[in-house]
């Protein structure tokens, strides 16, 4: 494949993902007033044993710097109720968890509904054929 048509379908790829991603988002905060950031927080905690994490282990799985993680955290407590609490780790008191409410769960619970409502209008074979001509090419 030439590169410039290579490099041309990488952009056309890359803006179809930032366009789910912005489409996402705005429903996101229209219908449930989340982020997309927070929506994944939401979802790992509800996703994961416990329904806690270490904070530090979810700053890993979302890709969030420690402050952006804090401030979003922040953000989720200050829902009335509170979608999110922390608490120290009793084993290491520098760790600190997060855990989902009740509240958390429920908000979770819808968000979901809809995130997988707008994944049904994402064309996933028009993304799967520009990564088979990619690499078909390599």
């Amino acid at each position: 494949m030439e590169q410039n048509q290579q490099i041309a379908q990488w952009l056309e790829l890359s803006q179809y993902v930032h366009y789910i991603e912005t489409m996402m988002e705005k429903n996101l905060r229209l219908q449930h007033n989340l982020s997309l950031k927070e929506f994944y927080v939401l979802y790992e905690l509800d996703n994961v044993k416990g329904n806690k994490y270490k904070i530090n282990d979810l700053i890993k799985v979302v890709d969030l710097s420690q402050s952006a993680m804090s401030r979003l955290i922040n953000r989720l407590e200050s829902f009335t109720p509170s979608y999110v609490y922390r608490n120290a780790c009793e084993e290491d008191h520098r760790a600190m968890y997060i855990y989902l409410t009740d509240a958390g769960n429920e908000i979770i619970s819808d968000a979901v509904n809809t995130y997988a409502k707008l994944l049904e209008k994402v064309n996933f074979q028009h993304m799967r054929q520009l990564t088979l001509e990619t690499n078909n090419e390599n």
